[in-house]
């Protein structure tokens, strides 16, 4: 069974289009004959220069460049760049003499075109003032690539300075555009601005995000997970990137997994144990986000899938160690993939720390029972029920933690007296646990920064069909109330189930206990 990311694919896409709103692109500067083209970080002056004063025919071109340039109404400026660019496109010979400051004006003016939305990618010849056929389709962000690497040809120290130049406002819209196609789930046009914004630039982790997406849609598992690689490697370590990053190695050990999943021999243990490492890498970027328990478990899972079983124990390991400073939700995780393994003594002691840190963590109290009674601890399984049948008192399972319980003392003892005082215990118990009008099965809990939502499964019991109230009572990490809601539920006949969501916002609320059904 797969897991998916907590905040799922669109959600992951979101934050990249807002990290990716934020970006301030490159600024169109002056070309003159004295001017560094960009100051380096740190103050230091570029080795790049370019001549914008000659010939005097580029130099006039310049000059209306720099006014259409703080000209930010598109409708008044388009004509003057058309102009511009009829300008440049006659007679180029008379260019020759300095080339690089000719590809460098003119890709300024085509940076402007591009981001006018009414000029777009690919406009007619006609419509922006060069000659040829007037209806024929012109490749403005090939044209802008070339004239980068003109500029490049002709002055190796603007390499640096015009790969900057390269995040532009055209780049900037190709990548909005890729992204924003993503989360419309239409592939192929995401596909193809995803594309084309790699034609302009290449240090950027945006687009081969999208086609991570869009290849793995599509099936290709390896070559997306190539794309993902490389959103990984151009991220780095830049927090701007860190939730693109972190998607990425979660999407990259599942597609991983799911590779060797369908491999065999040494290419099978190899993948899986690629998918390991890139949870492992996720799990140490980010070892108390919402996430980790997710990718603890699919790590986990790759390593079983590799034969190397007997590593499971180190995907919780640093949880053993950190002495109640990861969430409650982690430590259950951990509990889990421990008992999976069958280190029920490591077990208990995520179950426990999960308790501690949240005393109200209903799946860690059932777990924390049940692996009790997996070492023959009966005794220790009563505190851990009753605080599981406090907080979800129609679960049929809890009541039963009970009876498990006393059965496990009567077989035990042999002593009489204590034999029948068990065995009374266990039939007291499951016999409560039958009779109840409606048992409870919590489908889920999601618990956000300041709103929650449980959804609760109610099978009919009794033989009479049953309408309910349902009332849950949200609290914090000490047992507070913070909030509460009451639905209505029902008619239910018998053997059958309906469900009921129960909705609160409030802050710190770390867990629920809904109020007995009858």
């Amino acid at each position: 069974m797969r897991h998916t990311f907590s905040r799922g694919l669109r959600a992951a896409n979101a934050a990249a289009g807002a990290a990716l709103a934020a970006i301030a692109t490159t600024a169109l500067l002056p070309a003159s004959a004295t001017a560094d083209l960009q100051a380096q970080p740190g103050g230091v002056a570029s080795a790049c220069t370019i001549d914008g004063n000659a010939p005097k025919e580029l130099a006039l071109v310049s000059l209306r460049l720099n006014a259409a340039a703080g000209n930010k109404d598109f409708a008044a400026r388009r004509p003057v760049l058309v102009a511009m660019m009829k300008d440049l496109e006659t007679k180029p010979e008379r260019f020759k003499s300095n080339l690089v400051g000719y590809h460098y004006t003119r890709s300024q003016v085509l940076t402007l075109m591009g981001a006018d939305s009414a000029i777009g990618f690919m406009p007619t010849r006609g419509s922006i003032g060069l000659g040829g056929a007037p209806d024929e389709k012109f490749d403005l962000v090939g044209a802008l690539d070339s004239d980068f690497k003109a500029v490049v040809a002709g002055s190796a120290a603007c390499e640096k300075d015009v790969g900057d130049l390269r995040q532009n406002d055209v780049w900037l819209a190709l990548t909005r555009r890729a992204l924003d196609a993503s989360n419309a789930n239409q592939p192929d046009t995401a596909m193809y601005y995803a594309q084309q914004s790699l034609r302009l630039s290449t240090a950027s982790p945006y687009p081969h995000y999208v086609l991570g997406n869009v290849v793995n849609a599509k099936g290709d598992k390896a070559a997306a997970v190539g794309h993902w690689k490389q959103v990984v490697t151009l991220a780095g370590n830049d927090s701007t990137y860190r939730d693109l990053r972190n998607s990425s190695l979660y999407f990259i050990g599942a597609a991983q997994v799911d590779l060797a999943e369908k491999m065999s021999g040494a290419e099978k243990q190899t993948a899986a144990r690629d998918a390991a490492a890139s949870f492992k890498q996720l799990i140490d970027a980010a070892p108390n986000s919402a996430d980790m328990p997710n990718a603890m478990q699919a790590m986990a899972e790759a390593l079983t899938v590799a034969g190397d079983s007997s590593k499971v124990a180190t995907v919780y390991a640093p949880l053993m160690a950190a002495n109640g400073d990861f969430s409650d939700f982690a430590y259950t995780m951990g509990g889990v993939i421990a008992t999976r393994a069958n280190k029920l003594e490591d077990a208990t002691v995520m179950f426990e720390s999960a308790v501690k840190k949240n005393p109200t963590a209903r799946d860690a109290l059932r777990n924390l029972a049940a692996t009790y009674y997996a070492r023959n601890q009966y005794q220790k399984m009563f505190d851990p029920s009753a605080k599981l049948v406090a907080i979800d008192p129609n679960n049929k399972d809890g009541w039963m933690m009970f009876a498990y319980g006393y059965q496990g003392l009567m077989q035990g003892t042999k002593v009489a007296a204590e034999k029948k005082a068990f065995g009374d215990s266990l039939v007291k118990y499951q016999t409560y646990a039958e009779a109840m009008p409606a048992k409870v099965d919590v489908k889920n809990f999601q618990r956000g920064a300041n709103a929650v939502t449980l959804v609760l499964e109610l099978e009919q019991q009794a033989a009479k069909a049953g309408t309910y109230e349902v009332t849950a009572e949200f609290l914090d990490a000490k047992g507070a109330v913070v909030a509460k809601d009451t639905q209505s539920v029902g008619p239910i006949e018998k053997g059958k189930t309906a469900t009921v969501t129960l909705k609160a916002t409030g802050d710190g609320i770390a867990g629920y206990r809904y109020l007995p059904i009858k």
